[in-house]
């Protein structure tokens, strides 16, 4: 009768060990690879973003959407809300214009953002809403982690309309860039930072250029003419906007962009084809500083502009 042998300790403890030790390597290789995943996901819903807003273009006589359709006191008002960019209708944001395109809000959601689509239905306060609420799908499009180079593709403006304050934006035509392939119109987006500057509540419609004066110090179009007609807005206004450098807990550190994956942005641009790049290219050609005081340097690196 043939006796069975067991395993040893020490055999099974060599065992054990040669598991962990694979574990610590294919875990990470695992991790990687589903990270990889999720960044082409996002890249292919980047991509059916930028075309859906060259397409919409296309249908509106060459002309963007608008970052914020916008109203009137009076119509802001009998929604019950002020008047502002981002609280709720009357007004539209751009992601809600370019819908009939792409027919699909999950596509706004970044697969590297904890904040689900779910969680996105709150109002400008940050409460949750219902479906039946009028701004169910507003708080969704709001915080689309695509930021709409709003400055330079549909400035915000303030005015008047029928004796009426009118808060709105004035969106720019396809032909008015240079160079449609290398100008920004959309970028990676988060909507606020908690104390210790992770990224919380998900995307956000705008995003800030880093700079919006020319070596000069002269203001660019678009915001130069609507300047002139003393009806541009902009966030943070009557102080000046842009970037807030160095500041780990600002949204604002990179004008509301975020890199959600390998320390890269991902870009649309008025063509509509799509790319990643890192921070140094997302700011080249303009001479970075807080709030706006730097100064474009090099018009064919800056991406932004339409020059």
């Amino acid at each position: 009768m043939t006796q069975k042998r067991a395993f040893t300790l020490i055999e099974l403890l060599v065992v054990i060990a040669i598991i962990a030790i694979l574990a610590a390597i294919l875990f990470p290789v695992f991790a990687q690879a589903k990270t990889a995943a999720k960044s082409t996901q996002w890249g292919q819903s980047c991509r059916q973003t930028g075309m859906a807003t060259y397409m919409y273009a296309g249908d509106n006589d060459d002309m963007l959407p608008f970052v914020n359709r916008g109203g009137t006191g009076a119509e802001f008002a009998a929604h019950g809300m002020p008047v502002c960019w981002g609280c709720g209708r009357p007004d539209y944001v751009w992601f809600e214009l370019v819908q009939p395109y792409v027919k699909n809000y999950d596509i706004s959601v970044c697969p590297g953002d904890p904040v689900t689509l779910n969680q996105r239905h709150v109002d400008y306060r940050d409460l949750p809403i219902g479906p039946n609420n009028e701004n169910y799908w507003y708080g969704v499009a709001a915080r689309s982690n695509m930021g709409y180079n709003y400055e330079f593709m549909s400035p915000w403006i303030y005015t008047t309309q029928n004796n009426d304050v009118f808060a709105g934006s004035s969106p720019i035509s396809l032909s008015a860039a240079a160079n449609s392939s290398s100008t920004l119109m959309q970028a990676d987006s988060l909507w606020d930072r908690n104390t210790n500057g992770t990224p919380k509540g998900g995307g956000n419609w705008v995003v800030e250029p880093p700079c919006v004066y020319d070596i000069d110090g002269n203001l660019m179009e678009p915001m130069a003419a609507l300047k002139a007609q003393r009806i541009w807005y902009y966030y943070g206004y009557p102080s000046n906007g842009g970037w807030q450098v160095g500041n780990t807990r600002s949204w604002l550190e990179f004008g509301g962009c975020w890199p959600w994956f390998t320390k890269r942005f991902r870009v649309s641009y008025m063509d509509g084809h799509i790319g990643t790049v890192a921070l140094g290219r997302l700011s080249a050609g303009c001479d970075v500083r807080s709030r706006w005081a730097g100064r474009v340097t090099d018009h064919d690196l800056y991406i932004w502009d339409l020059q």
